[in-house]
């Protein structure tokens, strides 16, 4: 009996283990320091690539590194050029007390795959390459060229899939296994922005001061440690722990250091996090600090310290298709500013609804902000991606999803950001199945074998329903609704 592409998963799938755990034990964390024109994201990023297309390679791929920035596999004959996207540069690890194992050993223990990347996005990366390979020990006659993308910068500010959009093909269609099934169609836009506050009084030796007030730093994390340094004499200190009574509190170098803890999300989900940022916000709005720092830290907790809505900055909507507007608060620092005050800024994550006018919604935040004193910079703005439930790809994507599970749900949005934004006709599909948690950018990130096995079954059948079906008669102009520009750097004034 001839062997299917879904029995060639199976045979090699003790292979995608190995190397998928290769690749995992490679920190390709976004590093400055070793950053250069030759790895500009740092020497992990690169070695990453490297060893992802020499596995490709020897599985008889067609591979390209582009500059040590994003590089592909190949496979597959014919004028049409089908993609798989996907990333290899991972979040940072946090406080390693978090991790039940380290978290790049990749190990594996009661049928788990434990460490950063086995979700986001290494494990799905490496699941597709197997598919794909499965199709070619199948003996599938290829009828379109099929190109795996592997991005080294998705998680800080996808410059890598702008290089490869400089010179390379882009794909007619395409899937990113970096989300979840059964298959995103709607991605929130993502709109970024460092807001600035200055405080220029000068405070008394009696005063109470807030002398630093800091938590988070990536955009796209709810922030899950924040602290504050605050200045008094001997006779307020007993005063001020009442105050914050519940907080972690000690006596410090003639102060009172105060810290809060909460738990770390990603930015897309943030009611799934506990923003320390906000918890500390919260609680020193009741100290009674020097006039400055009281109108501050009040206008800093008003704007910024309650709920995920945007209800601070009365930015509060929704959408039927993509559902509420959330606004992370993910950092706030202070810096020594001129005669002796001080300068706070603040960095938010907000997603909005596919639907909603980003140009009205970037006028009110400004507004908004100015009237309490901040002034707003935009970071990036990546405006939303909306690909129609009846598209070809959409289907085709939840034929492949129904025919290795028995259930067929309807596309689902997501706060989240892909590669997908910045090519044609593309949505995202897995690797998170229904109900599961979502583990990405978190402590202790795992997979279930079991489930990356699913993956690559659904994958492979995926892409071979995508290397039967012909799109003669599908035009992608008209199924493709969503913007592919990223505005950077832009004054929202």
């Amino acid at each position: 009996m001839k062997k299917s592409a879904r029995d060639f998963a199976d045979i090699n799938f003790e292979d995608q283990i190995r190397d998928t755990r290769e690749i995992i034990k490679i920190p390709s964390v976004f590093d400055e320091e070793t950053a250069s024109p030759k790895t500009p994201f740092g020497a992990g990023a690169a070695r990453a690539l490297e060893a992802f297309l020499r596995v490709a390679e020897k599985m008889g791929f067609r591979v390209k590194n582009i500059d040590n920035s994003v590089g592909y596999a190949e496979i597959g004959e014919g004028e049409e050029l089908a993609g798989i996207l996907a990333h290899l540069d991972v979040m940072p690890a946090g406080r390693p007390d978090d991790w039940k194992y380290p978290p790049f050993d990749a190990v594996v223990e009661n049928g788990t795959l434990w460490g950063r990347g086995a979700v986001d996005d290494k494990g799905p990366a490496m699941a597709a390459l197997y598919a794909l390979k499965a199709l070619k020990d199948a003996g599938v006659n290829f009828t379109r060229r099929f190109r795996l993308i592997l991005g080294l910068d998705e998680e800080n500010g996808s410059r890598c899939i702008k290089r490869y959009n400089e010179t390379e093909e882009p794909p007619v269609f395409s899937f990113s296994p970096d989300a979840s099934f059964p298959v995103v169609n709607a991605e929130k836009g993502i709109l970024r922005l460092v807001l600035t506050k200055r405080s220029a009084n000068e405070t008394s030796a009696e005063e109470i001061s807030l002398l630093a007030l800091n938590g988070g730093d990536r955009f796209n994390v709810v922030p899950d440690y924040a602290f504050a340094f605050v200045k008094c004499g001997a006779e307020s200190r007993g005063r001020i722990k009442n105050i914050l009574e519940g907080m972690a509190v000690s006596e410090k170098d003639g102060g009172i250091l105060v810290e809060a803890r909460g738990t770390a999300a990603h930015a897309m989900e943030p009611e799934k996090g506990d923003n320390a940022v906000q918890k500390i916000l919260r609680r020193l709005k009741e100290v009674d600090f020097c006039a400055g720092d009281a109108e501050a830290v009040g206008s800093l907790c008003e704007l910024f310290g309650h709920g995920i809505g945007g209800e601070g900055l009365g930015i509060a909507s929704e959408d039927e298709i993509s559902g509420p507007l959330t606004c992370n608060t993910a950092s706030v620092e202070t810096r020594p500013g001129d005669r002796a005050g001080k300068i706070f800024k603040v960095k938010l994550d907000i997603r909005y609804p596919v639907t909603l006018d980003s140009q009205r919604l970037i006028e009110n935040i400004a507004r908004k902000a100015e009237d309490s004193g901040f002034e707003p910079e935009i970071a990036t703005h990546k405006p939303p991606l909306y690909v129609p439930k009846d598209d070809f790809v959409v289907k085709t994507l939840l034929d492949a999803y129904e025919s290795v599970t028995g259930d067929r749900p309807a596309p689902v949005s997501m706060g989240g950001g892909t590669y997908c934004r910045f090519m044609p006709n593309s949505v995202s599909f897995g690797p998170v199945f229904p109900g599961q948690p979502e583990l990405a950018h978190q402590a202790n990130e795992r997979i279930q074998l079991e489930d990356l096995r699913k993956c690559t079954h659904i994958y492979a059948e995926a892409l071979l329903r995508f290397n039967e079906r012909v799109t003669a008669d599908w035009d992608p102009a008209s199924h493709c609704t969503h913007t592919l520009n990223d505005v950077t750097k832009q004054n929202p004034n």
